[in-house]
């Protein structure tokens, strides 16, 4: 038997499997009831075609999905998308055991973090610890960590006098300084680099543009973590900004690993009081090792900044954009903020309505993490929607598709804060999830609302924009790369007086 002979057998039992492979997933698999397109039952490729190719374009294909095969489309050989609301409040429900899908999490090379473990009791050990930190009592008593760098954010985008700013990357050197500062107590001073283009920011950018291909072909991250610094840096321009981060994280968890003493001079509470010298757990919790506290500290940066920045650039170019939306916002925090020189605390401006409307409804336009987060059902069988789902299948429920429903966001593709002025808005409350729902929601959400509140009331109290020509299609339109890349926003700015 030649060489010729054996690769050509090979070559026909592996395209035979294939054909056999996309055969039984079409008229065998437990799925093969669930309408969606023959070719999402066949391959995984269908899917990979729109994510890869198309750069993030799944989302817009789901969406295009359900117009034509309804609430439910199989949108994989072993997963179901469900477009209406109650399902997602199914899938993502405070008691589910459904845990999340490795596939997904795999792609952002954070083993050991909160955001990507997918054994549930792992998950629920580690927010216990972290929860403190994270609580609305914590926050309180560390606004003052916040309200800095948001100062810091004021006199850097003023500097520029008469120069058109890129408004994107100001906010999201402002929230990576402010999520560092907070958990860290040393902050990374994204917000001095010359225009905002900090290499971290600017890496976080470039990875999001790949992370697909990530999923698909895992080996290529291992391939590139690899590489010698010479070779990775001729492959990835922002891989010395990244790379530099990494080093500093990795110095912090050695320093307080090995000195554990030095966490009593630290200027304030910060994520390793926690993890490191974790309190009130009666020994049921043990420190997490290097590799995952190294894990968490970058997944907390990358979470805790992107979010909020785009929630911030897209909320403000619309409300600077719509004068109608800008003059009673203006209007509002004049009234409640005479003296424009005394601080005002998070806990006043939370209860400006207007203020929390505009904020509402910037979270309802950026979602936060567009992607529909994927879970597998477990450990037995499920209802969802009155549908008998098996185990193992999964299953997801987009939450940009809840946001843009409009028997309940009335003209959902309007930015109309007035909609949450209305007398009774439990219905719409109850829809807004830009921190998904469940056991496994965001757990610094009450970080990021203290964030929104502090940058929309200062930025409006004390700024006046100039807007470049960015059209409000073209900001409505986003990339569907885990989070929405939106248009960058760019504008003069210059100080309000009084």
């Amino acid at each position: 038997m030649t060489l010729q002979t054996i690769i050509s057998g090979a070559l026909g039992f592996y395209a035979a499997y294939i054909v056999f492979d996309c055969l039984r997933n079409i008229f065998f698999h437990p799925l093969r009831s669930f309408p969606g397109p023959k070719l999402a039952a066949m391959s995984i490729l269908y899917k990979a075609y729109f994510d890869v190719m198309e750069q993030g374009g799944f989302l817009n294909e789901i969406k295009r999905l359900h117009t034509i095969y309804g609430p439910v489309v199989r949108t994989a050989p072993n997963e179901l998308h469900f477009s209406d609301s109650h399902a997602y409040h199914e899938i993502y429900a405070p008691g589910s055991t459904f845990t999340k899908e490795p596939v997904t999490y795999k792609c952002f090379n954070s083993d050991g973090s909160s955001f990507t473990f997918i054994d549930p009791h792992q998950s629920k050990i580690r927010r216990e610890m972290l929860n403190p930190l994270f609580s609305r009592r914590a926050i309180l008593k560390l606004e003052g960590v916040i309200q800095q760098k948001v100062d810091k954010l004021i006199n850097r985008i003023t500097s520029y006098p008469d120069k058109l700013i890129n408004i994107s990357l100001a906010f999201r050197c402002a929230t990576v300084d402010i999520i560092a500062s907070y958990c860290f107590a040393e902050c990374i001073e994204a917000l001095d680099a010359e225009e905002f283009n900090d290499p971290f920011i600017t890496g976080t950018f470039a990875f999001t543009r790949i992370m697909w291909i990530i999923k698909y072909f895992p080996f290529l991250a291992r391939l590139f973590l690899s590489m010698p610094d010479w070779l990775a840096k001729r492959c990835d321009p922002f891989y010395d900004g990244i790379r530099a981060l990494h080093i500093q994280v990795a110095k912090q968890v050695d320093h307080y690993l090995e000195n554990e003493d030095a966490l009593e001079t630290a200027e304030h509470e910060i994520v390793y009081h926690h993890l490191i010298k974790p309190k009130g757990y009666k020994g049921r919790h043990a420190t997490p090792s290097r590799r995952d506290l190294n894990g968490e500290a970058l997944s907390l940066l990358q979470a805790g900044s992107e979010t909020v920045g785009a929630t911030c650039t897209v909320g403000a170019f619309y409300a600077f954009k719509i004068q109608r939306i800008r003059d009673k916002l203006v209007s509002e925090l004049r009234n409640a903020w005479p003296d424009i020189n005394s601080p005002m605390p998070y806990t006043t401006l939370e209860k400006l309505p207007y203020l929390t409307a505009v904020i509402k409804e910037s979270l309802r336009f950026t979602t936060g993490i567009v992607t529909p987060l994927p879970r597998v059902v477990g450990p037995g069988d499920a209802e969802i929607y009155g549908y008998r789902i098996p185990a193992g299948t999964v299953v997801a429920s987009g939450a940009t598709l809840v946001h843009e429903n409009p028997d309940i966001f009335q003209d959902p593709d309007q930015f109309y804060p007035e909609r949450w002025l209305q007398s009774d808005t439990s219905l719409l409350d109850k829809n807004l999830v830009p921190f998904s729902r469940g056991p496994r929601m965001c757990l610094g959400f009450n970080l990021a609302w203290a964030e929104l509140y502090l940058l929309f009331g200062n930025i409006f109290r004390k700024l006046d924009f100039d807007l470049k020509d960015t059209t409000l299609q073209e900001m409505s339109e986003f990339q569907e790369l885990f989070v929405g890349i939106h248009e960058m926003f760019y504008a003069r700015v210059g100080k309000v007086n009084s």
